[in-house]
Order: structure tokens, then sequence, then C-alpha cells
């Protein structure tokens, strides 16, 4: 068994010794006004997803009741605060919605939504119009299947740059119970249902999707977990090995044959050793402890049993790692719901960087593991850009309960970075891409890991990979392993932004000084110049609007888009760092369209030089 199995077993007895966290706890503010706080139902999934482009979170959630409701969705203002939309398909549908999806699945530049139905009722796919609106598409395979339907989940399990769609379904036979739903993208805005093969026939009661590249091979295998005492479903995929995706069920112990009632599974890198871990969350009809695997490396999973995190006893449902801390390791939050009415959530923050050892403690005082309630999905994303995880749940099966929000104000001064995948070759959304960055904390050096998933824990969801890396002043590495097979690898990255990787064509980090707004429109002159490998470009912005910054060769041919995104009013600056040109002169041109007046527009051009 592996070494890092046995320091759990060392440390058992001094972790439970530990009393409960309290003072990191006191980083959450709970936000009581504003229209996310203020609608409740029975919500299921969360998605933080910046449908609008504007490189602010925007949030989906999903409402589930019998007999129909309408879905959430609320736009960013960039200010803290969220506008809910009212008027759109995408949430006046008034139908029985469970699990939800997002994915630029057809490629143009912006992200579509697939969210399933339970009762018999079929399932929806809406297209992004590009303009902040939505279509729903009422032809095809995918929304007129119907059944008991729980998840969706996007990912390229061909690995052909096209994203395909796995849904679960649950359900007795006296309710006509259906075989799980796999559909594979044609790459034309069409699918074509897989009938054959074990993962697309099984019959479980299952619940969460994960497309997981769990043996590190470069392709997605497939993680279903199911409840009702049924054990949950490996499907290993053959893709490397046949040159075609086959999903070959698996049994792997104990992660397939450890029965429990499972609802959703949770994978991240939580030992920092470079593969993926699994929190599995149990629960209903009776309360249940959860499942926690560490990956040994091989394939294989040993469980584990002696910490914190594998010790609660309740009926979770959601669950989601995310560095709330920005320390340098994942922590863990988990939901509770269909118990008692005075059950709490939970939140585990990991002592891996605190100690050396990887355990976990329980943190007693804090709004997040303090209200009551039956909650459902939950999921961590940076919604007002200040660099530490917010928190959004979503409540459930009580009418009269409202879905929470929870502020991060984390001032303990560690560092961060934010990455946001634009595939080429692959997909557009970037999922299954694979982040790698090594730094140094505490003076070791830290090998941390994300993956880009279409469905994480049960029914959340945010594409935007969240780094805490402590007192780090720079990412010595970052190393991006794309689903096409391309590897990006990036040094000397600054700390304490959001950057946009873009498949072999460079790595771009825009700084947003939120000082007075400008005066003018202004492009200035890139620094260093001449450059090698990496050179900061800033512009400024009267007024909002649309805003693009494309590099040309002498020719007058584009050979990189560096950002292409709408833009509020201000200063900005942006690490741009060409992997693939050659040295010698380009032209940078900032193009921009006033959303205040769309009829005005404006170009600027500079030339710079690259030296190799």
């Amino acid at each position: 068994m592996k070494q890092k199995l046995r320091l759990f077993i060392e440390v058992s007895l001094f972790v439970t010794l530990i009393v409960p966290l309290s003072v990191q706890s006191q980083i959450f503010t709970k936000i009581t006004q504003g229209p996310i706080v203020a609608d409740g139902g029975a919500s299921r999934s969360v998605n933080w997803v910046d449908y609008d482009s504007d490189g602010y979170l925007d949030l989906f959630v999903s409402n589930g009741l019998e007999g129909g409701q309408n879905n959430f969705l609320y736009r960013n203002n960039h200010d803290g605060t969220f506008a809910k939309i009212m008027s759109d398909p995408l949430v006046t549908g008034h139908s029985p919605s469970d699990g939800a999806s997002w994915s630029d699945f057809d490629n143009d530049g912006d992200l579509d939504a697939f969210v399933v139905a339970w009762y018999d009722s079929n399932n929806a796919l809406y297209i992004n119009d590009g303009n902040g609106s939505f279509t729903q598409v009422f032809t095809g395979q995918p929304v007129n299947d119907h059944g008991y339907s729980e998840n969706s989940s996007w990912g390229d399990y061909d690995n052909d740059g096209n994203l395909d769609l796995y849904v679960t379904n649950s359900g007795s036979p006296s309710l006509g119970a259906k075989a799980n739903f796999l559909y594979r993208n044609n790459g034309d805005g069409t699918f074509t249902k897989i009938t054959t093969g074990e993962a697309a026939t099984d019959l479980m009661y299952s619940r969460g999707i994960s497309w997981v590249d769990y043996d590190n091979d470069n392709d997605l295998d497939l993680f279903i977990t199911n409840e009702r005492s049924q054990n949950n479903t490996l499907y290993k995929n053959l893709l490397t090995e046949t040159g075609q995706p086959n999903l070959s069920r698996s049994i792997i112990d104990p992660i397939t044959n450890s029965g429990g009632s499972s609802f959703g599974a949770s994978w991240g890198d939580v030992d920092n050793d470079g593969d993926l871990d699994v929190f599995v969350t149990n629960g209903w009809p009776t309360a249940q402890l959860n499942f926690f695997y560490l990956n040994n490396g091989d394939g294989s999973f040993a469980r584990v049993l002696d910490d914190t995190i594998a010790k609660d006893i309740g009926n979770h449902f959601g669950s989601a790692w995310g560095d709330f801390d920005n320390d340098g390791d994942l922590d863990l939050y988990v939901t509770t719901s269909y118990g008692p009415a005075a059950s709490k959530n939970l939140l585990y923050q990991n002592q891996l960087m605190e100690t050396g050892v990887l355990s976990f403690q329980r943190v007693a005082a804090a709004s997040p593991v303090n209200d009551l309630g039956y909650s459902y999905a939950c999921a961590w994303g940076d919604y007002d850009r200040d660099g530490d995880l917010d928190l959004v749940v979503a409540k459930t099966f009580n009418e009269n309960e409202n879905n929470a929000l929870y502020r991060n104000d984390n001032n303990n001064g560690n560092h961060w970075l934010e990455v946001r995948c634009v595939g080429s070759t692959s997909n557009r959304s970037g999922i299954g891409a694979r982040i790698k960055a090594i730094t140094a904390i505490g003076g070791q050096f830290v090998r941390q890991f994300r993956a880009v998933e279409g469905q994480s824990g049960n029914c959340s969801q945010n594409l935007y990979q969240h780094f805490g890396l402590g007192n780090a002043m720079v990412i010595d590495s970052l190393r991006i392993e794309w689903p096409s097979g391309t590897t990006d690898i990036y040094t000397k990255v600054a700390v304490d932004r959001i950057v946009t990787a873009l498949e072999g064509a460079g790595l771009t980090g825009v700084e947003n000084n939120r000082g007075s707004v400008p005066r003018e429109f202004e492009l200035f002159q890139n620094y260093p110049n001449p450059f090698n490998p990496t050179t900061k470009i800033r512009f400024s912005l009267s007024t909002p609007g649309f805003t693009s910054l494309r590099v040309y060769d002498i020719l007058g041919q584009m050979v990189s888009t560096v950002v292409s995104d709408w833009f509020p009013a201000g200063d900005y600056s942006i690490d741009y760092s060409p992997n693939t040109l050659a040295s010698g002169t380009y032209y940078y041109q900032l193009s921009f369209r006033n959303s205040l007046n769309q009829n005005s527009s404006i170009q600027e051009s500079r030339k710079m030089l690259l030296l190799r």
C-alpha cells in the first residue's frame, strides 16, 4: 500500500484529538440580499458559468418541483451583485428539472446548456445565441428521450474535438426505468445515440456522472454513482488501445465494490501527487458513511477509513473540492439533505500544507456549516474576482427555503491563480484538459493538478480552475495537457490573476486596475520590446464594450487571438506568451465596440519584436 495511506494511519489518533477549526471559518460572509438568496424551491443543480462571455461568473440553478418549476439564471453585474433573467426560454420552461451541464458543444465560442428532467419528462438542450439569450432545441435524439433523468455531463470520450453527452437515469421498474443515455456528437449540431455497450445498457439507479481520466492515459473514462445499495460503476475507455472509443465496465476494488447509496463523486488531487482521488457522497434512505478513495497511481485505489473526512454519518448529497484558504491543497464542502431538519452541511480543511501529512479537520464555526435545512448541490466559484473561492448551495424540498450564497472574505495574503481553457483542436470549452502547476510554497516545491469537467459532485460545475498558491510569488511551471494530445508549458507565470490558456497559442492574463475610469481609449506599447518569452500589453477603455486583441504577422495574416471578450471600463494589462511563433516582427491590434453606442467602434495597432 502506498506511503500516503500509511500516513493516514499514523496521524489518525492525532486528528481525532484536535478540536474543530474556528479561526479560518470566520472568513465567510453569508449574503442576505439579492435575487440569488431570495429565490428557492426544489433547487437541484448549481453551475457557475460565464454564459455572456464577459469574464465574470454567472449562476444557473435548476429546479425540480413535481409538476414543473422555472429554472433560475443570474447575470453577474461586476460589482458583487446579480440580475435575475426573467424572460429567456432557459428560465421559462416550467419543467421538473434536475442536473445540468454547460459547454460549448458546437464550438462557436459561447456556452450552451443541457438540462435533464425527472417525472418522465423530456430533457432539454438550449443553444446560446451569442447575445446573452438562448434558443431551445426541439428536434433530435437528446431532447426527445425522456425518463427519470438525474444528471448530465459533457465529455469528449472519442477525442475528436466534439463534446459527447452522457445522461443518468433512476426510477424503479414500475416507473419504466431506463438505462443511461450516451450520445455521440456528430460535429454538425446533431447527435447519434449509442445503444450498444455496457455504458448504454446497464440498468441501475444512477445519479452522478464523472468523465475522468483516472488512469492518466489521455482519454476520458466514466464513473457513475448508483443509489440503493448498488455498487458504483466504472467504465474504462480503451480508446488509446483500439483507436475507437470503447467504454468497458471495470471491477476495481474498492471503488466499484463498496455498495452504499451514492449520489455524487468529486474527483481531485487532494494529496498533490499527480493523480485524481475521489470522494463519494452517500445517504438516503438511511444515514451512511461517505467513501474516500486515494488513487495509487497504478489504476488501483485505497479506501481511507481513519480520517475525519470518512467518519461523518449522514444523508449526504453534494460535494465540491476547492482551496478556500489558498494554501495549496484542496479542501472539501459536503451538503446534507433528506435527514433531520437540524442537519448541517460540512466543511473539511485539508492539513497537508500545514503539517506535511494529508489529513482533514472539520470546520465548526462558519455560516456555511451552521445553516440548517435541506441542501442539494454546492459549487465553489470566484464570482467577485477577488482571488478566493465563494460558495453557493442549492436548497431543496422545503419550498420556504431559499438558496444560499457565501462570500469568501479571505485576507490571509495567500496568492492564487485561475485558469480558463479554450481549445482549438480540442473542444472549445477545454473539458478534459489537465492543468499542472509547480510552485515553491513555504520553501518546498508543490505540484498541484486540476482537471476541467463537465460535471462534478452531484449537480455542480465550474469550468474555471482555481489554484491556491500560499506564499508563492510566481508559478515556476504551468503545464496544460489538452485532450488532442497537445501540451503547452509556461514558465515564470505571474500570480494573483485570471488567465486564459489558448490551446497551442499562448497564455494571456488580464489584470484590471480598479481605480478611476480612464478618460479615453488607448493602446500602449508592449513592454519589454523586443521580448522573449513574455511581454505585457496594456490598454485603457473609457466605456464598456466588446474588445478583441489580435496579433498579425508582417504579411497581415492573423496568428493569434489574445482576448475576445466583453470588458468594463478600466485599465488593463495582459501577459502575452506566444508558444509557437518564430522570431520576427508582429503587429498587435486592439478592436473595440462601445456597449453604450453600438455604432461606435475603434481600432488601434502597434508593432512588437519577438526574439527567440
